[in-house]
């Protein structure tokens, strides 16, 4: 068998003692890594749940503008509706207005042609 110099045992244990060292370094790393990239996700799945949320709240919020502006809309038709209709009946009494005092006027003129 083969006998080993002191110095050979030194250089094989030192190498094995590096070859330990960089397996237990990359098993760390890739644990790190490991959790690194479960913290990303937890991040991203925390921010799709944010964005969802916003965008939730957005929705309602266009929803409720949205009722608001029919229910301002419906107002708004319902006032234009009720002033069209005050208007018609002023006109109309206008109208009755105008042929009372053309009658009156008539009578007028007939009292004063029959006074002469």
């Amino acid at each position: 068998m083969f006998k080993l110099s002191q110095e050979t045992i030194a250089i094989v244990s030192v190498g094995a003692t590096l070859a330990a060292i960089i397996v237990a370094t990359a098993a760390i790393l890739f644990t790190q890594n490991s959790n690194i990239r479960a913290d990303i996700q937890a991040m991203r799945a925390e921010a799709r749940a944010d964005r969802a949320e916003s965008q939730a709240a957005r929705e309602a919020i266009r929803d409720e503008g949205r009722a608001e502006r029919e229910s301002l809309r419906a107002e708004n038709r319902a006032d234009r509706e009720a002033w069209q209709a005050e208007m018609r009946a002023l006109r109309e009494d206008a109208g009755t207005d105008r042929e009372a005092v053309s009658r009156l006027s008539g009578i007028v003129e007939q009292m004063r042609t029959a006074g002469r």
